[in-house]
């Protein structure tokens, strides 16, 4: 019985790792009990991080307005080095903002998952929780090592160069991580660290924004997934002649109850999660695009080329990442027909085979998540981000050459 204990697998354990990262920047994505309360501490902690991101993007916002000079060709490599912060930036605030005022609405989809989740031993197995949750581990550990590398290259690629170069010439030169407008001069004196600190800070609370919500998406979508695979595997087996008829309406009957659960799980979450997916999607193609044409340039100096690199790599991971699992809902769903199509339906009576024929017809219907309502978000989509950001990169490339050209003459 002890030993039963320890290999049981719990709800929360699949949600652990995404509800750590939040919490350290006081944010809390579902209330983990009934009649739960932010204590104050947390909430403090929450609004003082979101404030200091905010007013990040808005310094980067400010700081390019004062600089801009057109058709100046550093001030284009400035901008195309700075858009992709504030775009990276934006999307962190826009996914934030979608989980806090979603709380309610997540606690819910969190206790649902939770309710229909298998408790017992045998159920697991059947399940194949052990497997579901080494897959998901592997894939959020990857995800979250690759924004935490980006994030700190980010933030302390100017330190090094900074002592690199007091090595060389003997003179300590003050880099900041990000182009930040201040009504002072941020490198003068004892503010310094405290401006490098804060915006250290800020681009943690940015990252922990969309790793964080991505990660719970994530989460939700390999739930769903697991419950449309082994409803379609129960459904393969409900009309098994063994069974007493009265036991087989009975399986049917749950299994048709659980099938609704799970739309209207799907439902609830392409509720929630389309808008910021679409911002998502815009803004992640035009950042892709600034971002290869950085570390495309040949004009860029190796710290940045190595930044962008980096940058680049997670941008198409995040957003890979998405259509990933949007794939993986489409087609978790879609085995709900196959399941029931290949039950002995044709041995049992008019009634029963019409209940079978309504669970066909609609899981032929893919269960989906969109990006607003214009776009699937399925791998088409990512070839299709891909193609826009080329599009794009192509149409930048153009338009900095021709400046340079005619900054040249």
């Amino acid at each position: 019985m002890i030993e039963a204990r320890k290999t049981r697998i719990r709800f929360r354990d699949f949600v652990v790792i995404p509800y750590f990262l939040f919490g350290t920047i006081g944010l809390v994505p579902f209330d983990p009990h009934p009649g739960y309360r932010i204590p104050w501490l947390k909430n403090l902690w929450w609004w003082s991080s979101y404030v200091n991101h905010f007013l990040c993007v808005v310094g980067e916002l400010i700081y390019f307005y004062v600089a801009w000079e057109p058709g100046k060709e550093e001030v284009f490599l400035e901008f195309t080095a700075l858009a992709p912060c504030t775009i990276f930036s934006t999307i962190s605030i826009i996914k934030m903002n979608m989980i806090w005022w979603n709380r309610k609405r997540l606690t819910w989809i969190v206790n649902e998952l939770e309710r229909i989740f298998p408790k017992s031993e045998d159920e697991q197995k059947e399940y194949e929780i052990m497997e579901t949750r080494r897959q998901s581990y592997l894939i959020m550990i990857y995800f979250s090592a690759s924004y935490m590398i980006l994030i700190w290259v980010f933030n302390l690629m100017p330190l090094i160069m900074s002592f690199i170069d007091y090595a060389d010439t003997g003179v300590y030169n003050r880099l900041l991580p990000y182009f930040i407008w201040y009504p002072f001069d941020a490198t003068k004196g004892n503010m310094y660290m405290i401006i490098y600190a804060q915006q250290n800070w800020g681009g943690f609370v940015a990252m922990i924004g969309i790793l964080g919500t991505d990660l719970f998406f994530g989460c939700f979508i390999t739930q769903l997934s697991m419950q449309f695979k082994t409803l379609a595997k129960h459904l393969a087996i409900i009309t098994t002649p063994r069974r007493a008829k009265r036991l087989r309406n009975a399986r049917l009957k749950e299994a048709i109850e659980r099938h609704i659960i799970l739309i209207d799980l799907c439902a609830e979450m392409e509720s929630i999660y389309n808008f910021s997916i679409l911002c998502n999607f815009v803004l992640s193609s035009l950042m892709i695009c600034l971002v290869g044409f950085q570390a495309t340039n040949p004009d860029v100096h190796f710290d940045i080329w190595f930044k962008y690199i980096v940058f680049l790599i997670c941008a198409l991971w995040q957003v890979f990442c998405l259509c990933y699992y949007g794939n993986v809902l489409q087609e978790s769903s879609q085995s709900i027909s196959s399941g029931a199509f290949s039950s002995q339906w044709y041995r049992e009576d008019a009634k029963y085979q019409k209940c079978i024929l309504l669970m066909i017809m609609r899981a032929q219907k893919p269960l989906s998540l969109t990006a607003g309502k214009f776009s699937v978000v399925s791998l088409r989509s990512f070839t299709a981000i891909l193609s826009t950001a080329f599009s794009y990169f192509t149409l930048l490339r153009s338009v900095y050459y021709d400046t340079a050209d005619r900054s040249s003459f």
